[in-house]
């Protein structure tokens, strides 16, 4: 019988040189791919910075690239051109006003935000003092005025009555 020699690791030279040949093309096509990535990456950023230009213009106070600090200042001149802009002589007329000899008015504070005042005063007496509050009630540029508290001053040897009204004075803004 004749041997038969079988050599499974020996391979032809032209096998060799296919895989080679495979190699180098699929190096060539991974080089193509990563060239194509980073250029649709560089796209996909130049189109992104361009939307977001777009959409600055369109929403400028959106993103702002002012300071915090600029910000907060912005906001208190804005809070000190509201309180400018507020009716402080009808209000104060009004309060001052409506007092008669027996009421004599120790505070006046008002909240612009939700646009009412309360009035601190001291009455010579009960009588005085819802005359006082009637008077208010009837000035134009008051509404909802309502006697808060009442307070019999004691130490004083007149006895004079301490109290508190609160009141409405402007128009509360729309949404507020």
């Amino acid at each position: 019988m004749q041997w038969i020699e079988l050599d499974y690791l020996r391979r032809p030279a032209s096998a060799r040189w296919t895989g080679i040949a495979l190699l180098a093309i699929a190096a060539l096509a991974g080089a193509k791919q990563a060239d194509v990535f980073a250029t649709v990456k560089h796209e996909v950023a130049q189109s992104q910075a361009r939307l977001e230009r777009l959409e600055a213009r369109e929403h400028p106070t959106a993103k702002s690239a002012l300071p915090e600090s600029t910000v907060k200042e912005i906001r208190r001149a804005n809070d000190v051109i509201e309180q400018i802009a507020l009716p402080w002589d009808r209000l104060f007329r009004a309060v001052e006003s409506a007092a008669g000899e027996k009421v004599g008015l120790l505070g006046i504070t008002p909240d612009q935000k939700s646009g009412t005042v309360e009035v601190g005063g001291e009455a010579a007496d009960l009588n005085a003092m819802f005359d006082y509050v009637k008077r208010l009630q009837r000035q134009p540029s008051l509404t909802r005025v309502y006697l808060l508290s009442h307070k019999l001053n004691d130490q004083d040897p007149q006895h004079p009555i301490r109290f508190t009204v609160t009141a409405s004075w402007m128009e509360k803004k729309p949404g507020s």
